[in-house]
């Protein structure tokens, strides 16, 4: 049996889980509003440069807040009474949470680095690639933002019961079933 932890030791896995997701929210939130300033612009230096910043965005600090988010919630899940698996909510936390850590990283730090690589060059709007990189990037912001307010607005309204709902036997008194 896991040892749960006191009430200081909950409070500081609180203020971390709720600080990197925050986090986590607000540098997606940048992302977003980076990559429309890229779509949007006729400056090339612009364009450039705001790839530039969601890439470093994306290398450094997005992979260190969802991997803090992550860590502390699956130890808040273990060191507490909601668990990893007991809840419905908990667990589709985690399975968007683990999908998210995958897919920013791979997919789109792969199109950042392709309009960074991209847009080095001032011509690099009328490239038929980069409009689809530049698109793809959108629409990736646009998903990693929704997920991200999905999952707070589930750790808000906790939808769902059990996994696995108690099945206790009935409990038999006086002759009648207990409900």
């Amino acid at each position: 049996m896991v040892r749960r932890i006191g009430r200081r030791g909950k409070h500081v896995l609180d203020v971390l889980h709720y600080t990197t997701s925050l986090g986590w929210l607000g540098v997606g939130c940048c992302q977003l509003t980076l990559n429309v300033v890229a779509l949007v612009t006729g400056d090339p230096a612009l364009r450039h440069a705001a790839h530039e910043i969601t890439h470093m965005f994306d290398r450094y600090l997005l992979i260190a807040l969802a991997v803090g988010s992550i860590t502390s919630g699956v130890l808040l899940g273990m060191k507490t009474k909601w668990g990893l698996v007991r809840y419905w909510w908990v667990l589709v936390k985690l399975v968007l949470c683990v999908a998210m850590l995958i897919f920013t990283p791979i997919w789109m730090g792969g199109w950042i680095g392709d309009a960074v690589a991209l847009t080095a060059d001032p011509s690099a709007l009328a490239d038929p690639e980069y409009l689809v990189v530049r698109r793809s990037l959108f629409t990736g912001s646009v998903s990693i933002v929704t997920t991200l307010l999905l999952i707070t607005v589930i750790s808000v309204v906790r939808p769902w019961g059990r996994v696995r709902p108690n099945r206790r036997p009935p409990v038999l008194t006086r002759g009648r079933i207990a409900a």
